[in-house]
């Protein structure tokens, strides 16, 4: 069975009285929808990308759909057992995609009856015939994702420094920039969301030999009273022309600003990413 998760997958559930899923399951999918849970994140580590699974993709191109019925999509989905785009990404690696000196980078050759380690053990282990065309169907089908959502597209997580290696002072804590959701495709889901379609455009990084070091803080006189006064500070360093002192404002558009030392900080790290 190829569909799994209808909040992961383009597929719909009947959420009728004659719907054959479970009671406790619809009532499930009900609260979902009340509190408008669905995926959501600006970037995601590769290792939930890879969990995602491949049939019916919810952000794949629609046209994945027409690559779900053929033969060589049975013996995916039947002899080779594959469901996530992991499954998908390990095949189609066999295929031959960098050529070095004129030659191809590995031992694959494009017809069915290629010889490769691959193919061999594909054969001689699920029984299947035409491996190579497997393969090009797990290519295709990885082909269908956006950049955002496909693990072989670079990511911000390729820009993204270890923050355990950061060095820092006594006392200190570094501030964690890291724009992807991590750990497990469990973390991709948020509620209270605005409903609308989940983004699929891949957010532009930053190369990290660009990335500067600033100080921010805010500060606030008789916080928490009606009399408050808040300001901050932005400093990258001495004499630098991007050095800012900030005096909160009492208004935003037609927002009004608290005056605090949260606000000061948020505007503070506002003003830095600027």
């Amino acid at each position: 069975e190829i569909r799994i998760n209808s909040y992961l997958q383009s597929w719909k559930t009947a959420m009728t009285v004659r719907s054959s899923q479970p009671p406790d399951l619809l009532r499930m999918i009900k609260v979902g929808q009340k509190y408008r849970l669905r995926m959501e994140g600006i970037s995601f580590e590769r290792t939930i990308l890879r969990q995602m699974p491949i049939w019916h993709h919810a952000q794949a191109d629609p046209k994945i759909r027409r690559l779900t019925n053929s033969r060589a999509s049975k013996c995916l989905q039947n002899k080779h057992n594959l469901t996530t785009v992991g499954d998908a990404e390990d095949l189609a690696a066999a295929l031959p995609v960098v050529i070095i000196r004129g030659r191809l980078a590995n031992e694959h050759t494009n017809s069915n009856y290629c010889e490769c380690r691959d193919c061999t053990e594909l054969r001689q282990v699920i029984n299947c015939e035409h491996p190579h065309t497997c393969m090009l169907r797990a290519q295709e089908l990885l082909d269908t994702l956006p950049e955002k959502w496909d693990p072989r597209a670079e990511q911000p997580e390729d820009h993204e420094y270890d923050l355990n290696n950061l060095q820092k002072e006594r006392d200190e804590e570094n501030f964690n920039y890291h724009l992807s959701t991590t750990w497990n495709i469990s973390d991709v889901f948020q509620i209270f969301t605005n409903q609308l379609t989940v983004s699929t455009r891949k957010v532009v990084t930053t190369n990290p030999r660009e990335l500067s070091i600033v100080a921010t803080d805010g500060s606030c006189i008789d916080n928490g009273q009606d009399t408050a006064i808040a300001g901050a500070g932005v400093f990258f360093g001495m004499s630098d022309p991007k050095n800012q002192s900030i005096k909160i404002p009492k208004t935003s558009g037609t927002t009004a600003l608290i005056q605090s030392n949260q606000t000061a900080e948020l505007l503070a790290t506002k003003v830095a990413s600027e």
